[in-house]
């Protein structure tokens, strides 16, 4: 059985024997069992395996999240651009690609992940870093494009 806080708001959404904490917003989304869904998250038009853990202040929208998936504070996990043309950005016209993060991904503190970007089962994104392009599994990515390191979690443990 779920256990949600009376201050959070669920829309068209299922949720999974979870915890979903103060002030999280869940819209049009499903959320598996033994995930834990921090405080100020919100969460729509995704799919949560579980166990998961989203924490406070993360925004998803269009993702797809596996189980065993840790998402830090603070991090923008979106699956929604807008096309741009030689006139500026289509107001309005949302374009959906979808993220997903594999079985084991871990995001660090304040990433954000772009829209259509894989990350790959057991890879690490270090806090603070911007992913825009897919990640392969077992990697560890730190840092922004186009300085972005990326490296095997296994040899940077050998380090």
């Amino acid at each position: 059985m779920p256990n949600i806080d009376e201050s959070a708001r669920l829309v068209d959404s299922t949720i999974g024997d979870s915890e979903v904490r103060e002030f999280v917003t869940i819209h049009d989304s499903t959320v598996g069992d033994d995930c834990k869904i921090y405080e100020h998250a919100s969460v729509k038009k995704s799919h949560i395996d579980g166990p998961a853990d989203v924490n406070a202040g993360t925004y998803i929208e269009n993702a797809a999240i596996g189980p065993n998936v840790q998402i830090g504070p603070n991090c923008s996990v979106v699956g929604v651009t807008h096309e741009l043309t030689p006139g500026g950005m289509v107001f309005g016209d949302d374009v959906f690609e979808r993220i997903i993060l594999h079985d084991g991904a871990f995001l660090g503190a304040g990433v954000t992940v772009a829209p259509g970007v894989e990350i790959g089962e057991g890879s690490v994104v270090g806090a603070g870093a911007t992913v825009t392009q897919d990640v392969g599994p077992g990697m560890l990515v730190r840092g922004t494009p186009p300085a972005q390191e990326r490296v095997a979690v296994s040899e940077w443990l050998a380090e």
